[in-house]
């Protein structure tokens, strides 16, 4: 199984997650992130942000690979992302790795059944269900959400040249305990306890719209 896992975190893997900053390039522009401090402080509010929200839906996905919790599931993330361009972001990005997933994991029924269904179809959801129907375990799925929070995050920072590619990677492996303790404390979780506990990101990225040059999606 872990080379399904190995597929899924490669940067060549054609999801689209690059395109995305998580609200960094706006906090950038607005002057709220300007040197390393900030942008560490920016990443565990963010990584916070995904364990108390995200987390409770990949591992309901995860739980149940079916049609039927999906669409469940990804309901409650469209009513509970309340901002456009995370929305926006997320369904982006769910929708090419459902669409990826179907075509690489053709012995996967479940995936066919969804796309079918034309679903929003929000990263989280996709990602929870295709972990689950792999059989990926529950633990290392909602790690792999953490590390893509990280990932992009400090991938964005280094093409907006706040950091340089080796501060970026030193950056990753310091935050990667943050993560990890993110992980430990808020895994397992139910949809029920899901909550978001970072507003400002919110503010921050739905601003992304309104910047007058930008180089990504979100």
């Amino acid at each position: 199984m872990e080379w399904h896992t190995w597929q899924l975190v490669d940067s060549l893997y054609p999801t689209g997650g690059f395109a995305h900053s998580l609200g960094l390039e706006s906090a950038v522009q607005e002057k709220i992130v300007t040197n390393t401090t900030n942008l560490r402080q920016f990443v565990v509010s963010a990584l916070y942000q995904t364990g108390n929200l995200l987390l409770p839906f990949l591992c309901e996905a995860h739980a149940d690979p079916s049609v039927e919790n999906f669409a469940r599931l990804d309901a409650l993330v469209h009513a509970m992302t309340t901002n456009h361009v995370a929305r926006r972001a997320s369904i982006a990005q769910g929708t090419a790795l459902l669409r990826v997933a179907t075509q690489t994991y053709s012995h996967l029924p479940v995936l066919r059944a969804i796309k079918q269904t034309r679903p929003v179809g929000h990263h989280v959801v996709v990602l929870g269900t295709l972990c689950g129907a792999l059989g990926l375990d529950s633990l290392a799925s909602q790690r792999l959400l953490l590390f893509f929070t990280l990932r992009d995050i400090l991938s964005a920072a280094t093409r907006l040249n706040l950091v340089g590619p080796i501060e970026s990677a030193k950056l990753q492996m310091q935050l990667a305990e943050v993560a990890e303790t993110v992980l430990q404390t808020r895994k397992d979780r139910r949809v029920d306890d899901a909550y978001q506990s970072a507003p400002y990101l919110d503010l921050v990225q739905g601003r992304h719209d309104q910047l007058y040059t930008r180089i990504f999606n979100s």
